[in-house]
């Protein structure tokens, strides 16, 4: 369902997400009247430590996943391939069920984009 906002909302993307693992916008976040709570498209602004990695696979969610890198060196890994993000605004996406992981060569800040924003079951 569509609201209408009679006011812009804005905030920042960093504190406003800290205390959701950097999630910004979807399911999620709380209060059902927040603006951001949306059943639509989840938006994650997160900083990864250089070193970081996730050293088990994330199952294929069944959503579609964007990744865009603002700044750093990340590297996304799948099954079969890695995808290195090195330069400002590099991107992968991938569908629904495609298992995935990741290492982050240097410090990075990713942007994540995933549809719909489905609550787990």
């Amino acid at each position: 369902m569509d609201v209408a906002y009679p006011v812009p909302t804005s905030g920042n993307a960093l504190t406003d997400s800290r205390d959701t693992r950097g999630w910004l916008l979807g399911h999620f976040i709380p209060g059902e009247d927040n603006p951001l709570r949306t059943e639509d498209v989840e938006l994650k602004w997160y900083t990864h430590a250089e070193g970081e990695t996730r050293h088990e696979w994330a199952p294929g969610n069944p959503v579609r996943t964007l990744n865009i890198l603002v700044r750093g060196h990340f590297v996304l890994l799948f099954p079969d391939k890695e995808v290195a993000l090195q330069k400002e605004g590099d991107f992968v996406l991938f569908g629904p069920g495609t298992p995935h992981s990741f290492r982050s060569e240097e410090e990075s800040l990713v942007l994540t984009v995933r549809w719909p924003s489905i609550p787990p079951q």
